[in-house]
């Protein structure tokens, strides 16, 4: 948890909350912002904003599916995939600097130019 910092809100009628405006800014919350909202062991809410590893927990949970792991499993197997994943894109991320520091990039232009070739845009 950021701190014991507690915010009072209400339920309006359509069952929706207002989140202060000290604790969005706090945390970095802007309009559009993609929020997740779960239940944990104890019964209270959580509320988070998502993270690109989020945006993927649903295709990660299908692979793991598929895979053959049960709903059980599927809690504890998530935080590892992610994990991995994490560090791979770590790691892209690091390459993608060496070849750019010895100048192998294709510019913007060039990638453009490539995708109308390929009708890809």
């Amino acid at each position: 948890m950021l701190n014991a910092d507690f915010f009072d809100v209400q339920v309006n009628e359509r069952g929706q909350i207002t989140i202060p405006k000290e604790l969005r800014e706090k945390i970095n919350i802007y309009p559009k912002d993609n929020l997740k909202i779960s239940i944990d062991d104890q019964g209270r809410i959580v509320l988070y904003k998502k993270d690109l590893l989020d945006d993927l927990e649903d295709l990660i949970i299908k692979d793991l599916l598929n895979e053959g792991y049960s709903q059980e499993d599927l809690a504890e197997k998530i935080v590892e995939r992610k994990k991995e994943l994490g560090k791979a894109l770590l790691k892209m991320v690091g390459e993608s600097d060496e070849e750019f520091e010895k100048g192998e990039y294709t510019s913007l232009e060039d990638l453009k130019q490539e995708l109308k070739d390929e009708d890809l845009l």
